[in-house]
């Protein structure tokens, strides 16, 4: 288990990232939403499957929360360094995914070191925590990260189109939140995003009844 901190900014919110039983929460509510449309590790299996994860995938994971996406990539046989903000959940994500790399730090702050070294970065359920100049930084990030025609993958929050239980799920889950929020939830978000951070984007797969989704990017050709 290998755990290096860097400097970190923004001390209210980091007060409530290292909230004692913050790990725990999250895993509870990630089970709650998704067990009705097949659960939250089927998700995670189908999105890994989608992005091609292989032994030889370099990953950086930014926003690896309690470690769950952390466990099936090392499972996969991918060498992982894993980010986040909040100790408890890295205490929990080094717990289940020991031969992974945990690094400690506020992502839009983070810098990959040695840069361009990575296959694929990963945001799994990150990204629409941020408001729009964060999200340009932490794309900033993965960047920087990746290795020449390397991948940016985002596994995230979506709206569904059909389906009772999925789409009072989800107004149950995406009424409280703030406007930057319910914006990435908006059709073509996501991809516009990606976009005019210097990617291409592909096509998303829709997972858990539309609940969530998968996509990839390259950096663009006109970019790169």
């Amino acid at each position: 288990m290998r755990i290096h901190y860097a400097i970190m900014s923004n001390d209210a919110l980091e007060s409530a990232y290292q909230a004692a039983h913050i790990s725990w929460g999250y895993d509870a509510l990630a089970w709650l939403l998704f067990a009705p449309v097949g659960g939250v590790e089927r998700l995670r299996r189908q999105a890994l499957e989608h992005l091609g994860v292989t032994p030889a995938t370099r990953v950086l994971e930014l926003g690896c929360g309690s470690g769950g996406v952390t466990r099936r990539l090392v499972g996969l046989g991918a060498s992982v360094t894993a980010v986040d903000w909040s100790e408890p959940m890295l205490e929990k994500a080094a717990r289940r995914a020991p031969a992974a790399r945990f690094e400690r730090s506020e992502l839009t702050a983070y810098t990959p070191s040695p840069p361009a070294t990575f296959d694929l970065v990963l945001f799994c359920f990150v990204l629409h925590e941020l408001d729009h100049e964060a999200r340009a930084a932490a794309l900033g990030v993965a960047a920087r990260a990746l290795s020449p025609g390397g991948r940016v993958a985002i596994v995230d929050h979506a709206l569904p189109r059909r389906g009772l239980v999925a789409r009072a799920l989800s107004r149950f889950v995406h009424g409280f939140e703030p406007p930057s929020s319910r914006a990435w939830l908006r059709d073509g978000e996501a991809e516009q995003v990606l976009r005019d951070a210097g990617f291409e984007p592909g096509p998303r797969l829709l997972l858990a009844s539309g609940l969530a989704f998968a996509l990839e990017a390259r950096r663009s050709e006109t970019r790169a």
